[in-house]
């Protein structure tokens, strides 16, 4: 395993958060080299420093606010060495606060790894090994808002594929993304968390049923796949016309849940009048990405392993993958797509942290935070706190109905 002194993996393996097998590869690393024993003993040294200067007396303990934000600005930070400044009250999204002290992000890590188990590394297939559902819920959750529809259910059963999990780009170069993600439903978990006044059961919880409740527009790179027009004369006036079959847009942000992990959703939308068949493939750089993980999709998948390529008109499926990269900047990758058999332009995928996420992308990150937290799923980066912080970011006069009604939901859950 080539490692550099930066690499993430680095800060994993002291946090305890790799496998038996990738720790066991980044130790051998370290034992050879070092430049990389330099850098864990700097990381360890700073973790240390920390722990005792910031561990709090029973005197001198920080507001609910304080704390919250200060959790969000860690979480939200990469491994670029910066410090920032908080202020006391601001809702407003800042890109520049992602970017948060290394160590802070360690010091926080280290207090969580000692109340959370180790993560199994994944070692599934692409396509269809179901993951693990925790047997007993962590800290409280909560789901729930009002039902929008974003597409209608088209009339054919609906196959949900399993998520592969996280997985190693280098292991697995290509992921097949289904087009569909079933019926969007928030009912159940509504009726649980505001009459019955308890949490749905963890493998209950549906990420992709939950995300697609919600209409999300997309700000980022953006395709159209367009189709030869059938002519209706037998004269060739029409020779060279084309019409709209599908629209797949993309926007990528920091990942508010993981420091250095980068939060890829995309958007596949059906046209005005015809259903199509979509075939979408994610391409990630293994050069630049170390691991992937589709989120969502726990349900049985369909009889023969496919995912579902049918792409109903007026319908649209919105997809969250969280990236790991091995590198600071640079090309993630790309999404390929056909139409109906025609090659459609593809969409290239790059980290960058100066553009300002879209309002819509930071409420889809919202979403999946607290659907992962429902489903009990990486207990020790989501939590209250930073459900709690996510959702003021979000708050606003202009918010639509149904957004708000789902923030206040998460606000009734946190207190179950």
């Amino acid at each position: 395993m080539k490692l550099h002194s930066e690499d993430p993996r680095l800060t994993a393996y002291l946090l305890g958060e790799l496998g038996p097998e990738e720790a066991a590869a980044v130790e051998s690393s370290i034992a050879t080299d070092p430049a990389l024993q330099a850098a864990l003993r700097e990381t360890e040294g700073i973790r240390d420093i920390l722990t005792n200067t910031l561990a709090p007396a029973a005197s001198d303990q920080l507001l609910s606010s304080q704390r919250a934000a200060v959790l969000l600005a860690a979480r939200q930070a990469d491994l670029s060495g910066k410090t920032v400044s908080f202020k006391t009250h601001d809702r407003t999204w800042k890109p520049w606060l992602i970017p948060l002290a290394a160590a802070a992000v360690v010091a926080i890590g280290v207090f969580t790894f000692k109340q959370a188990p180790a993560r199994k590394s994944s070692t599934v297939s692409t396509v269809a090994t179901p993951k693990e559902m925790p047997a007993t819920r962590p800290t409280p959750p909560a789901v729930a808002a009002k039902e929008a529809p974003v597409a209608p259910a088209p009339a054919q059963e609906i196959f949900i594929p399993h998520s592969p999990g996280a997985v190693a780009a280098a292991e697995h170069p290509s992921l097949e993304l289904p087009v569909l993600s079933g019926k969007p439903d928030l009912s159940g978990i509504t009726q649980l968390i505001r009459t019955e006044r308890k949490l749905p059961a963890l493998d209950r919880v549906r990420l992709e049923e939950i995300l697609n409740t919600f209409a999300i527009r997309l700000n980022g790179v953006t395709a159209i796949a367009r189709a030869p027009k059938p002519t209706w004369h037998p004269d060739t006036r029409q020779v060279g016309l084309t019409a709209h079959t599908a629209t797949l847009a993309t926007e990528t942000l920091p990942c508010p849940w993981k420091p250095s992990a980068t939060l890829l959703l995309v958007s596949i939308r059906g046209n005005a009048t015809d259903d199509a068949e979509a075939k979408v493939v994610f391409h990630p750089n293994a050069k630049t990405v170390f691991r992937y993980h589709l989120l969502g999709f726990t349900a049985a998948s369909s009889p023969n392993g496919t995912v579902p390529t049918r792409l109903a008109a007026k319908s649209a499926t919105t997809l969250a993958i969280e990236i790991e990269p091995s590198t600071a900047t640079g090309d993630l990758g790309s999404i390929a797509w056909t139409v109906n058999g025609e090659t459609a332009a593809p969409v290239s995928i790059t980290r960058s942290g100066g553009n300002e996420p879209s309002d819509d992308a930071r409420f889809a990150a919202l979403v999946c935070a607290y659907s992962q937290w429902l489903a009990g799923e990486q207990p020790g980066m989501i939590d209250a706190s930073l459900l709690s912080a996510l959702s003021r970011e979000i708050t606003s006069k202009d918010l639509s109905a149904d957004r708000a009604d789902f923030l206040k939901l998460i606000e009734e859950s946190l207190h179950l």
